[in-house]
């Protein structure tokens, strides 16, 4: 890793610690460029506003996201819904050890709406992907926004299941996955 791709990773890494601390609404390019440890001119070379280094952070967001996607999709077996599975599970899984960062994310773009761009244009080509030919899409659309749903329920702290409701819940949206098929 070349050391300006370092630097960029320290700074995300530092903006990251400083959002969950006080918010996006409340994080500082100071507090930032305090917590890496680099000069506010050196965070400026990276990324020249807030807006710029919060873009940047739900970037880094989407791929890990992402990547957590390809994983698992590589753990199941092949088949047409082996994608829309692979959705269901790893949007689910990631639901309780970082939700403090995904909330905090969900107010950055509920104070700036202008963040959501790359979200939605991220969301409408995952959804494309999710659901090939031989796939009923209605069903398997329902599939990953109950996915996406229960997923912004628990972000929100609003989920009403226990964590027998959320297994059956998740298992429900497998087997309906299942039933996508043409």
């Amino acid at each position: 890793m070349c050391p300006s791709q370092n630097s960029r990773e320290v700074i995300l890494d530092a903006a990251q610690a400083v959002v969950l601390e006080v918010g996006a609404a409340h994080m500082t390019l100071d507090a930032v460029a305090t917590k890496a440890g680099v000069s506010k001119g050196g965070l400026l070379y990276h990324f020249p506003t807030k807006e710029a280094l919060l873009k940047e952070l739900l970037k880094r967001r989407l791929q890990h996201l992402e990547e957590a996607r390809k994983r698992k999709c590589a753990e199941l077996q092949e088949g047409p819904t082996r994608e829309i599975k692979a959705y269901v599970l790893s949007t689910l899984a990631r639901g309780r050890k970082d939700g403090p960062i995904g909330a905090a994310l969900l107010a950055a773009i509920a104070h700036d709406p202008k963040l959501l761009e790359p979200v939605r244009d991220d969301y409408l080509r995952r959804l494309a992907e999710l659901i090939p030919v031989g796939l009923r899409f209605e069903r398997a659309v329902i599939v990953a926004l109950a996915a996406d749903g229960l997923r912004l329920l628990e972000l929100l702290s609003l989920s009403p299941l226990n964590d027998k409701q959320r297994k059956q819940v998740i298992e429900e949206l497998l087997r309906l996955a299942d039933e996508a098929i043409q």
